[in-house]
């Protein structure tokens, strides 16, 4: 008996710990990539400025969730343009082009149902001699729930590497059109 008492103990003290330790991580995350692709940037930027596309090129495709399914609304390209996706590994969310610069820019603002968690996009087009530079980076805030915060290190390397599979995407796509 006094074992069992022992290990719960210890176990309610390690669970304390976590806590505690959570309230001094990051609440906010920021997460940046770049990659050229060797397309024009008007070509590159019609990609992420409409949604509708996202699914032959992006990292999040039904390859990584067969349950993935996306519906569109508002404009098809451009500020106003929205993607909801439903899936069971993925989640469920909704993005939202806030602002659409040709060539230049594309910011969205991205929501996931149930959690308080927000993030904001923007994708940056520069020409260069290979064809075009893309930075992608991703922000936002962890929400209230401070175990959320023990996300920030995973989603720096779960997010790098998703801009960089879909950089090798749009790079297959650039040279098949």
């Amino acid at each position: 008996m006094k074992a069992l008492r022992l290990i719960a103990y210890v176990v309610a003290a390690i669970l304390l710990l976590c806590l505690v330790v959570a309230f001094f991580l990051p609440s906010t995350f920021s997460v940046q990539g770049s990659g050229v692709i060797a397309a024009p940037a008007d070509q590159v930027y019609a990609k992420f400025a409409t949604p509708r596309t996202w699914a032959r090129w992006s990292a999040w495709t039904t390859e990584a969730d067969p349950t993935l399914a996306y519906t569109y609304a508002g404009p098809d390209s451009g500020v106003g343009a929205v993607m909801k996706w439903t899936a069971k590994k993925l989640g469920n969310g909704q993005m939202q082009i806030v602002e659409a610069l040709p060539g230049q820019r594309v910011r969205y603002d991205l929501s996931m149902p149930g959690s308080d968690m927000t993030v904001h996009g923007d994708v940056r087009f520069e020409t260069v001699p290979e064809g075009t530079k893309v930075t992608w980076s991703d922000s936002g805030t962890l929400g209230k729930n401070v175990l959320l915060r023990y996300l920030a290190p995973v989603l720096d390397t779960a997010l790098k590497a998703a801009y960089q599979k879909s950089f090798e995407k749009l790079q297959r796509e650039a040279k098949g059109s």
